[in-house]
């Protein structure tokens, strides 16, 4: 009995050890497609068509905020900043502010500012939060005068230009759902998880959007630096959907987004059009953000499946949102090498075969093409791609760290209730380093589990290095055991 138990064991480590392999080998071989097609054709949008200041549309700014006292005032004067006629623009500001702060002194006093000077602005207040930012955004929704709405989160200050670089093409293709520009950051360089995260979202913006945007493919909205057509919201439903609380998501952007494609909308994603924002300070902010992603993109997914499999677009524009929604899968399966990767290295389970050239082949063909993915959006935007070979091995080591408490966020989202699921927002300091308890970012209980799992993988790798296996043992102690202490440990500090 024992040795047909020791045989099934060393036939499913060998078996997960080949699946975490080619997953490893098909993520590799995807983003150095990528890469070499943004390093191949430059970025080169399309000019925005020329129009006279007679023929600017109506334009309704709006700005949603809860509790933001740190940049509310900030957002409202970039708003009235932007270079369009004062009597085409409306501007509201979406306040779900409640009374833990001054946020609504301070945003009535800025707003009462700016009205005086002649903007068409006014405060948009609910007697009851529901559904959180997708709930106000459609609240305001039948207020809104424009025919396009654009949608800042209150930590965006776009450039003058904005609205005259984005609406044109609205204006000129019919077809179009919205149009959006890429993030840029304003404290990118703070700090070493800062510059991850920035080239993280570098290679989303200037890389992969860029690319799906150039080849007609179906885009996410990103939820905030971009405009939309006001008929498109009106036709999917507006934000939370047509269905409201059973089908709210905590990424209202993802889910609107695809519902507008299904309804035969396309979108346009102009990375030359940056519009600067802030990156999460922390780790434990960071992680929040993080959580919500997956988790909304989980829900997303849940409510959307039957749509995308049902036949009315192209297999391809279907096949492109499906693989979007389904990214995250792979955390599961990240959490679960984390159980049997050192089986084999221990001697505890001899495996029967191992994948072809070992993992330490695919984790270092992973780090190439990451240095190739995240150097060509880097490249695009002028910077030397150098610095993506550096950064490479710790965005594998974030992603490492994050995979446990993302594989929870991922079945909560996929298996639990919708209603009711709760948005938890990324705080927001505006270069604020003494912040008040409104403006840290929720614990994550799950982070201490995670800091002891990495020490256990430092022992491992002590021991390894006793045995003389110097590779395995770096492998299990920098690209494991340091991103779950990286990350648990980081997010047991929440100021």
């Amino acid at each position: 009995m024992l040795p047909s138990l020791l045989t099934v064991a060393q036939g499913l480590v060998a078996l997960l050890s080949l699946g975490l392999w080619l997953m490893l080998v098909a993520a590799s071989l995807h983003v150095l497609r990528l890469g070499l097609w943004a390093f191949r054709y430059p970025m080169d949008d399309p000019a925005p068509p020329a129009m006279d200041d007679a023929a600017l549309p109506k334009v309704t700014v709006q700005l949603p905020m809860r509790n933001e006292r740190l940049v509310a005032a900030r957002a409202i004067r970039a708003a009235c900043a932007l270079s369009w006629p004062q009597e085409r623009l409306q501007i509201q500001v979406l306040d779900d502010s409640d009374a833990s702060d001054d946020t609504v002194a301070i945003v009535d006093a800025e707003v009462a500012r700016q009205r005086l000077a002649g903007f068409d602005i006014t405060v948009v207040r609910r007697m009851e939060r529901r559904s959180f930012k997708a709930g106000h955004l459609d609240y305001a929704l039948p207020l809104a005068t424009g025919e396009f709405v654009a949608v800042l989160d209150v930590d965006f200050v776009p450039a003058s230009d904005f609205l005259r670089r984005l609406v044109p093409h609205l204006v000129a293709r019919p077809s179009l759902a919205f149009v959006q520009g890429r993030w840029s950051f304003l404290n990118e360089t703070e700090s070493v998880l800062q510059r991850v995260q920035g080239l993280i979202l570098h290679g989303l913006f200037l890389v992969e959007q860029a690319y799906l945007s150039a080849h007609s493919q179906p885009v996410q909205f990103n939820g905030s630096g971009g405009v939309w057509r006001k008929e498109a919201l009106v036709r999917a439903g507006g934000w939370v959907g047509p269905e409201a609380e059973n089908t709210a998501s905590v990424t209202e952007d993802l889910d609107l987004s695809y519902r507008v494609r299904l309804l035969g909308y396309e979108s346009l994603h102009l990375p030359s059009v940056a519009v600067p924002t802030e990156l999460p300070e922390s780790m434990a902010a960071f992680r929040s953000q993080q959580k919500r992603w997956v988790r909304g993109g989980a829900q997303v997914l849940r409510s959307l499946l039957v749509k995308l499999m049902t036949p009315g677009r192209s297999i391809s524009e279907r096949v492109t949102m499906l693989l979007h929604l389904t990214r995250h899968v792979r955390q599961p399966y990240l959490a679960l090498a984390l159980l049997f990767l050192p089986l084999g290295p221990l001697g505890l389970v001899e495996s029967l075969f191992g994948p072809p050239g070992g993992m330490l082949t695919a984790v270092l063909l992973l780090w190439l093409s990451l240095a190739v993915y995240y150097g060509a959006a880097l490249r695009r935007i002028g910077r030397s791609p150098l610095s993506a070979v550096l950064l490479g091995p710790l965005v594998m080591v974030l992603s490492m760290g994050l995979c446990m408490s993302l594989s929870v966020e991922l079945l909560r989202g996929v298996l639990s209730s919708r209603t009711g699921a709760e948005f938890v927002r990324t705080p927001k300091t505006g270069g604020q380093k003494q912040v008040t308890v409104q403006y840290r970012p929720v614990f994550d209980r799950l982070a201490r589990i995670e800091v002891l799992v990495g020490l256990a993988y430092l022992l491992i790798a002590a021991l390894l290095l006793r045995r003389g296996d110097f590779l395995t043992a770096m492998g299990f102690a920098g690209l494991i055991g340091s991103g779950l202490l990286w990350v648990g440990g980081g997010s047991l500090r929440i100021r």
